[in-house]
């Protein structure tokens, strides 16, 4: 297995430095061939492009920044003609060629977040140095998040191959996906998140013979009862994770009480008691938008102080609802936040003329769908609004803000 892996991954590198491509964009399936692809491309020196989704934006910024898409299906070919006389070693770990990952900012418009490969490498060595977990290809590492997304990539793949784990495959997004590998596996570590975290049926017989060594958690804070939960149920680990894209990995805690900054990392607050980070796997400080409380033993959060949010372990920006929002023909103004009781989010809009005529022709449910429709072009379906209000006009203040107590009003006074 690891002398093919080996052998795939020299002929990709030959091939790619054959045809002089610059930056190859990926979208594969299994993580092995993900990881394969990878490493090609870093010993050729290629930049690595990697598209969260493949929205019709995200397909257009790969056109625009990649000479290749490598997917499933072309990559079990590519390179195959190569002749390998000699396997060169599999890791540079002080390569400095990028790859870029593509978030969303709190201004609404995505940004590029630039890694190097030394960088990835500098935060998977932390990381083995600081996890309660063994090292050896007997430990399989499964995930139900994407390598596409920073924690994926770092966890499902740098840290498991610093750690020399054998590799899940596919993306697994139920708890009977990860139960039903686990079972096959000689011992198991999951990569997951809290949304799924928090449907484990722990009373599923299954569990007392699982080979399961270790749970890894990030995205959001994981429940406390739920992670109280696990770890009073399964004989492992349980292992929360705080960071971000931007940030990479910040800190851990094994429990729930203060957060543990990484090795190789500091920590500090701004003037907004909004946490800052620097690190050896990130170019300069971080200023976060979450606040927290420092003390000696470690930090607590707060929450964030931007609009972006968490759906699902998802970050969405209510700011870029907006404005894909108004690019509608119908929209005049427009204002996206979370219900205060229900905690999704509310669209409150006010439609121009031909909007306010179509609402009365059509009626409300029509608007909504097709407004709904209209955003599914360039967000995904768990970030679309799950509450709609209509107004002529917004009551916005001088500062051309929609105050917290007038859109409460509008979320409880219409429920429908």
């Amino acid at each position: 297995m690891q002398n093919n892996f080996s052998f795939r991954t020299q002929q990709i590198t030959q091939q790619l430095k054959q045809e002089q491509i610059q930056s190859v964009a990926l979208w594969l399936e299994s993580a092995t061939d993900f990881a394969c692809a990878l490493l090609a491309c870093l010993n050729a020196k290629v930049r690595v492009i990697l598209p969260p989704n493949l929205l019709e934006e995200n397909q257009q910024w790969v056109a625009e920044n990649s000479g290749l898409l490598l997917n499933d299906d072309n990559f079990a070919e590519y390179g195959t003609l190569q002749k390998i006389e000699q396997i060169a070693p599999l890791f540079d770990q002080n390569n400095q060629t990028e790859i870029w990952l593509k978030t969303s900012g709190s201004s609404g418009s995505a940004k590029i977040i630039k890694k190097t490969a030394c960088q990835m490498w500098l935060e998977a060595k932390a990381l083995a140095e600081t996890l309660p977990f063994e090292r050896g290809e007997q430990v399989t590492v499964l995930g139900s998040v994407s390598v596409q997304h920073l924690y994926g990539l770092t966890f499902r793949i740098f840290l498991a191959l610093e750690m020399g784990w054998t590799l899940g495959q596919k993306q697994l997004q139920y708890p009977e996906f990860l139960i039903a590998e686990t079972r096959h596996s000689q011992k198991a570590i999951w990569i997951s998140s809290p949304a799924l975290l928090s449907h484990l049926n722990l009373t599923n017989p299954e569990f007392r013979n699982l080979a399961l060594c270790g749970i890894i958690s990030a995205g959001s804070a994981l429940p406390e009862n739920v992670a109280q939960a696990i770890r009073q149920t399964l004989p492992c680990a349980v292992v929360e994770i705080y960071g971000s894209t931007e940030t990479g990995v910040v800190a851990y805690r094994s429990d729930n009480q203060h957060w543990q900054p990484l090795k190789n990392s500091q920590i500090g607050v701004n003037e907004q008691g909004a946490l800052w980070v620097e690190s050896t796997w990130i170019s300069q400080r971080e200023q976060t938008a979450d606040v927290v409380n420092i003390t000696e033993q470690g930090f607590e959060l707060f929450g964030r102080i931007d609009r972006i949010v968490k759906l699902g372990d998802k970050r969405v920006s209510l700011a870029k609802i907006e404005q894909d929002l108004l690019h509608h023909e119908w929209v005049k103004d427009c204002f996206i936040g979370i219900h205060p009781v229900h905690s999704r989010p509310v669209a409150w809009l006010a439609l121009n003329v031909d909007g306010l005529k179509i609402l009365e022709l059509q009626g409300r449910k029509a608007v909504i769908q097709a407004l709904r429709q209209f955003l599914q072009h360039t967000q995904e379906k768990f970030a679309l609004p799950r509450y709609w209000r209509f107004s002529e006009t917004l009551p916005r203040n001088s500062q051309s803000k929609i105050e917290r107590k007038d859109f409460e009003r509008i979320c409880l006074n219409n429920e429908n």
